[in-house]
């Protein structure tokens, strides 16, 4: 039996047969139709597929399909530009308010970066070709958990995209693997480390890491806050989570809750006096909250009590502490937005000098 890998052929974004039998099936998204459609007699006809715009959808291996076909394999390039295509035309083509179109654009780009990732593990692509397209495929995965916080549970299916995420971790890992030049490795190592914070397996397979990229300081950041959560050393760990970039502060959102939670709680036990007032603005300072109002709901929820002075303090009493879950995350300015500064959602995921040009044009 010939063992040899697949090799793809195919430089279109989505396979010719496979656009020609989503478009007489009438499965086209609303993103790869062209605006033009045709009609008999006043009727509405069969959408019409745009071939910039359609993109090769994921399908299930076990759906009776044959997904080893070289003209419906796309090459390494053409991987990496559908990536870009993704991210830069259509995601950035939506606007984040309308929780309709965002759930819409969210569910498209998901799959067509799933089947991204199919193609790429069925011609075992690996080194800088693949590493170069999980990069931006995980860029997407880890910043959508804070861009679609507020869509409802039947758009954005937690346990699928975090499952999504380690597996895109996995591959990726893999392609580092096997040597070369990954310019952007030790940011990525350093996402894995804040993305499993605490875990004891991730941490020492990040001191084991090449002296190059454990003494990075993108690592050796991630490695100080892990090292201060596994210490419960929280004034520390928010210092520095205040040096996250963009990107690396929307891997660590997940974690922002429960952190705050057990934060102001171990707070609450250290400083637990009636003779003893905490400032509300340095409470607020420490736990990088956005603003005291913010503080105040957080301590009335947990019972302690706030002075309405002119600068307001922190009465904490843990005989008097409640027991609540921690709060729903919300919209993080100073940890997330302000970093992002003049750049799009699409550059943070990428890479800014990561762009390819020439990309197909919607």
């Amino acid at each position: 039996m010939d063992t040899s890998p697949l090799v793809g052929v195919c430089h279109d974004m989505c396979p010719e047969r496979e656009t020609q039998e989503r478009e007489s099936q009438k499965r086209l998204h609303q993103f790869e139709i062209q605006t033009v459609q045709w009609t008999y007699k006043g009727r509405r006809g069969h959408p019409i597929a745009d071939p910039q715009k359609t993109v090769k959808e994921y399908r299930r291996p076990a759906a009776g399909k044959d997904l080893s076909r070289p003209v419906d394999l796309r090459t390494p390039a053409t991987l990496a530009k559908t990536v870009q295509y993704l991210l830069m035309e259509v995601w950035s083509s939506v606007s984040h308010k309308d929780l309709s179109c965002l759930a819409k654009a969210y569910s498209f780009v998901f799959d067509r970066l799933r089947a991204v990732r199919q193609d790429l593990i069925v011609q075992k692509i690996r080194g800088q070709e693949g590493a170069y397209v999980l990069e931006g495929s995980l860029g997407f995965l880890l910043c959508a958990p804070y861009l679609v916080r507020d869509l409802p549970l039947a758009d954005y299916d937690e346990v699928l995209h975090s499952t999504q995420v380690r597996e895109c971790f996995a591959e990726l890992m893999d392609c580092y693997k096997g040597g070369g030049e990954f310019p952007r490795q030790a940011e990525f190592q350093s996402l894995l480390l804040l993305y499993n914070l605490g875990n004891l397996d991730t941490i020492q397979r990040g001191l084991q890491l090449p002296s190059e990229i454990r003494q990075s300081a993108h690592v050796c950041l991630a490695l100080g806050i892990n090292k201060a959560h596994l210490e419960n050393n929280w004034v520390r760990l928010f210092r520095l989570v205040q040096q996250l970039t963009c990107l690396q502060a929307c891997v660590f959102y997940r974690h922002l809750a429960s952190t705050r939670s057990r934060a102001l709680c171990t707070l609450i036990h250290a400083y637990s006096s009636r003779n003893c007032r905490f400032p509300l603005d340095l409470l607020t300072r420490t736990m990088a909250l956005d603003s005291p109002s913010l503080t105040i709901d957080m301590c009335n929820k947990r019972g302690q009590p706030v002075t309405s002075e002119e600068q307001p303090t922190v009465l904490f009493l843990k005989t008097a502490l409640k027991d609540v879950k921690p709060e729903s995350p919300g919209r993080e300015i100073n940890l997330v937005e302000q970093k992002k500064g003049k750049a799009s959602w699409s550059e943070v995921m990428i890479g800014q000098d990561k762009i390819l040009t020439n990309l197909p044009s919607r």
